[in-house]
């Protein structure tokens, strides 16, 4: 299944959806691309909502670090949402549970950006 995105932007943060696999830079530049302009349009805070990505290599590890250091470079944020098991593993194996933190949905993710901003 080839990588699908869809970036949602909110007066509290903005959501990357991901569907597919990550197997090569294939389309990263856009993502990348996008993300940059939501930040310079003031959207700091990102959720990487990774519930439909069924496969991650450390391609797609460099985005999510790439994103999270843009994020963090501006005053803001970036977490996971809904790992699955898989993808996660990778996360753990990786270390980058460390830096990132994770949420089980968006709901918890927004309410905690919520209280934050």
């Amino acid at each position: 299944m080839q990588l699908t995105f869809n970036i949602t932007v909110v007066p509290t943060h903005a959501v990357l959806k991901l569907s597919g696999r990550i197997l090569s830079d294939e389309g990263l530049a856009d993502i990348l691309s996008q993300v940059e302009t939501s930040i310079a349009s003031g959207s700091k805070n990102w959720l990487c909502d990774v519930g439909e990505l069924t496969y991650c290599n450390s391609t797609g590890l460099n985005l999510f670090v790439r994103i999270l250091t843009k994020s963090r470079n501006a005053g803001g944020d970036c977490a996971l949402v809904n790992l699955q098991s898989g993808v996660q593993k990778l996360f753990e194996l990786s270390k980058l549970n460390e830096i990132f933190t994770s949420y089980a949905s968006i709901e918890e993710a927004v309410e905690r950006y919520n209280t934050i901003s």
